[in-house]
């Protein structure tokens, strides 16, 4: 849970620009998540990775 406490620290720092860069570059397959506001993006990068955290310890 603190490593996505640290993951919305850095994304809520970045500017739009970079939020945009680092999404495409590191969720290419899911382009679902760069659609939508700023505050919107962090959310569902947050949903995703707390979803893959799941799954991995399931």
């Amino acid at each position: 849970m603190e490593d996505l406490n640290l993951l919305k620290r850095k994304l809520d720092d970045m500017s739009t620009t970079e939020l945009s860069e680092y999404v495409k570059g590191n969720y290419p397959e899911n382009e679902e998540l760069w659609v939508g506001s700023k505050k919107i993006v962090i959310r569902k990068i947050l949903n995703f990775e707390r979803n893959r955290m799941n799954k991995e310890e399931a």
